[in-house]
């Protein structure tokens, strides 16, 4: 056989993989083009946007579509005015430069960024939505932060979560089973006996039903409240400052708890109690930072956002945490609420005030305004103070006004004249005027005119209630103060059920509440303590530690505490703790309550040690007493909770005054010596701090004049020396010159 026969077979194998090789290569060419293309033109993943978690939008690069929007647009300029066209255009050339400077600007240009995409007003939804998708996750926190932002600014959740609302769907299994899994890293009993209790006996119906039962007892909306009031306790026993070891919030983060609460807060909007109940778990959540872009894509920023907006205290305060944590400004751990400032401000504070509640007490019940229509007696299984105002003021009638305002002024002027010329001769009597007065150094004199002023003032204060009046009234009397308070668990009576982790001495709640206030940066500013009851005594040991501390950061807390207010605070003991055994079998006191024995080694030791470093420190301290029993339980039993003796800290200003234990830290007025006490020490402690820093400014000042003088004298000198020796030379040059010329020989 020749050669060529042999190489016929191979030649033709050869050419038919040639061809279908080279077929294939052509399709997969054409193909991958065609998939280029197409991509260009659509989004290929816009059909997977329900399982993502964050939102998903259409981009189309379609020349075709480019010109019918360009038409659009064309046809929309021209029936708009042309000065109204132009300032569209700035406006919105504006926006697109200030989120830049948002993202890239130091920090004084991205305040005032912020600043000035907060205050566009009237904005189209269009409009808000382009600066919505263009926002990332870090100047949204921002701009959530910020007084006036738009809410439209402020992406909503992914459509699987506003899908997932519509639905019948029992939300309170989800949670169920978000309990199930922190329970199985981290087992505690009370989480256990949540679930037997509610969950046991709860048996999900056959597949084809859609809805599972739940208990008869409860609806759908309580018990998913009361998952969540679980899910807080175990985060608040379990949590962990840093992420990487907090394996409770990563379980829950794995499993999806954001998306269900933006679920929560969809299903049952603007509902306060799941409101409260939601911005717990997230307060939590959100000490951890690196969940910011998490918040974020869920749309929980916008909730956040319109909740911190809310005229109720809780929601706000909780909410300003909560972007506070995730923002990294500050981190504010379970336990500490933000009360002032709410949004970013660019002033700084110069003072912190804290507050730090009694038994049974609270942030939010324990600083209200009195209302004495609203006395209720003190209950052992809740609080007594009502939610409302019971006695609101009627509208004062409408006054003759005057077109002429100079007339009107003129008349306002004699008024005012007549008024002050009767109370410079009349006494004037104000609300919580003390009956006894110890050590007192301050003279409070009332001119006639500081009198019409402080009328004035008590008449607005009572037809406007507040439920915080630090929060409220300090602000508007004394600047620059961040205003924080201090939530711990107590109880009263051992009738109620508790966590048994929640047990804890004075000692043991001082020494876990000294790292919560050094990650708060406290100890930086100045420090004002407001304490009421057993409050006072966990803030005498939480500085009797901090000044016998080796650290740093823990010892500035005592360097730079200015002043504590002690409100019925039983230094010595209280009789509530020595109540004769038939009483203490019926209100079966707590262990909180029987460490606050009359004449506790304990208590005395504190106060020996806490006296001795208040002298050091030079701490002011002023004390008030209670005179009044305090009806307990709806049998009305008054009991008087801590004496007058046991109140006065046998040091600083000592008022007795004729209140109740309940009522003793709630000033009626901005005229009560319960408030002005307080703003006094704050006015005095903030001036303190812009003199300190008026004076530094004027040395600065002084200095810079003195170095500059000196770089000039010096400079002057310099030059002197310089043209003295210019000087010698010319005169060696001329000495040179005379010698070896023709004037040496003459």
């Amino acid at each position: 056989m020749s050669l060529k026969d042999r190489l016929k077979p191979l030649l033709k194998i050869f050419k038919y993989s040639s061809i279908i090789g080279g077929s294939a290569l052509l399709i997969a060419y054409h193909f991958k083009q065609t998939h280029i293309r197409i991509s260009k033109i659509v989004n290929p993943c816009v059909l997977d946007a329900e399982k993502k978690c964050s939102p998903e939008y259409i981009y189309i690069d379609d020349p075709s579509y480019d010109a019918a929007m360009k038409a659009e647009n064309d046809r929309e300029n021209k029936q708009t005015v042309g000065f109204s066209r132009i300032w569209k255009s700035l406006k919105y050339s504006l926006a697109w430069k200030l989120l830049w400077l948002c993202r890239h600007g130091s920090k004084e240009q991205r305040n005032i960024a912020l600043e000035q995409l907060a205050a566009f007003k009237n904005n189209k939804s269009w409009d808000c939505l382009k600066l919505a998708q263009a926002l990332d996750h870090d100047t949204a926190v921002l701009l959530a932060r910020t007084r006036g932002a738009d809410l439209r600014y402020f992406l909503p959740p992914p459509i699987h979560v506003r899908r997932a609302a519509l639905t019948s769907e029992l939300t309170s299994f989800k949670l169920r089973d978000l309990l199930t899994a922190v329970q199985g890293v981290n087992p505690h009993g009370c989480i256990q006996y949540f679930l037997t209790k509610y969950f046991l006996n709860v048996q999900e119906q056959p597949v084809e039903v859609d809805v599972p039962n739940k208990p008869d007892n409860l609806t759908e909306k309580e018990l998913c409240i009361l998952c969540l009031d679980g899910i807080h306790h175990h985060l608040s026993l379990f949590y962990q400052k840093n992420y990487e070891e907090d394996v409770s919030v990563k379980t829950l983060i794995k499993l999806g708890i954001l998306p269900c609460l933006a679920e929560l807060l969809l299903r049952y909007h603007n509902d306060i109690d799941m409101d409260i109940a939601v911005l717990k778990v997230l307060t939590i959540l959100s000490i951890h930072s690196n969940l910011s872009k998490d918040f974020f894509q869920n749309g929980l920023v916008r909730d956040l956002s319109r909740l911190l907006r809310s005229n109720d205290v809780r929601l706000a305060s909780s909410a300003a945490v909560s972007l506070v944590n995730i923002s990294g400004e500050f981190l504010f751990r379970p336990g500490l609420y933000l009360l002032y400032p709410l949004y970013r401000t660019p002033v700084q504070y110069t003072c912190d005030t804290l507050l730090v509640h009694g038994l049974r007490g609270g942030v939010f019940v324990t600083w209200r305004q009195r209302d004495k229509t609203c006395f209720k007696p003190i209950g052992i299984l809740e609080v007594s103070v009502s939610d409302a105002d019971c006695n609101p003021c009627k509208e004062n009638e409408t006054e003759a006004k005057y077109y002429d305002l100079e007339l009107q002024q003129v008349l306002d002027d004699i008024i005012e004249q007549e008024e002050e010329s009767l109370l410079a001769n009349m006494e004037v009597v104000l609300h919580d005027l003390p009956i006894d007065a110890r050590r007192e150094t301050i003279l409070n004199t009332f001119t006639a005119n500081k009198k019409r002023n402080a009328l004035i003032q008590e008449e607005e204060d009572k037809c406007s209630y507040t439920f915080c009046w630090p929060k409220d009234w300090l602000p508007k009397d004394c600047k620059n103060l961040r205003i924080l308070g201090i939530n711990y668990w107590s109880s009263l009576s051992e009738w109620l059920e508790h966590c048994p982790l929640q047990n804890a001495d004075i000692s043991t709640r001082a020494a876990e509440l000294i790292p919560k206030l050094v990650d708060a940066e406290v100890g930086k500013k100045d420090v004002v303590w407001l304490t009421h009851s057993m409050g006072g005594l966990i803030v005498k040991q939480l500085l009797i530690e901090a000044s016998e501390s080796s650290n740093t950061l823990i010892k500035q807390i005592s360097n730079y505490t200015k002043a504590i207010f002690f409100y019925s605070t039983p230094h010595k003991g209280s009789a509530l703790a020595t109540m004769p055994r038939a009483a203490a079998a019926i209100l079966w006191p707590s262990q909180d309550v029987k460490q606050l024995q009359e004449n506790s080694p304990l208590l005395l030791d504190i106060h020996k040690a806490f006296l001795k470093y208040a002298e050091r420190y030079s701490w002011e301290t002023i004390s008030f007493a209670e005179t009044l029993p305090t009806p307990v339980t709806a049998f009305k039993v008054p009991i008087h909770f801590v004496e007058p003796n046991s109140a006065d800290l046998g040091r600083g200003m000592f008022y007795q005054l004729p209140l109740d234990h309940l009522s003793i830290c709630k000033p009626a007025t901005r005229q009560s010596v319960l408030y002005t006490t307080v703003l006094d020490v704050l006015q005095r402690v903030t001036a303190d701090v812009e003199l300190h820093k008026s004076n530094n400014y004027i040395h600065s000042f002084i200095d810079y004049i003195l170095s500059t003088t000196r770089l000039k004298i010096k400079a002057i000198i310099e030059i002197l020396d310089e043209a003295q020796s210019v000087e010698r030379l010319h005169s060696i040059e001329k000495i040179l010159l005379s010698t070896f010329t023709d004037d040496f020989w003459d």
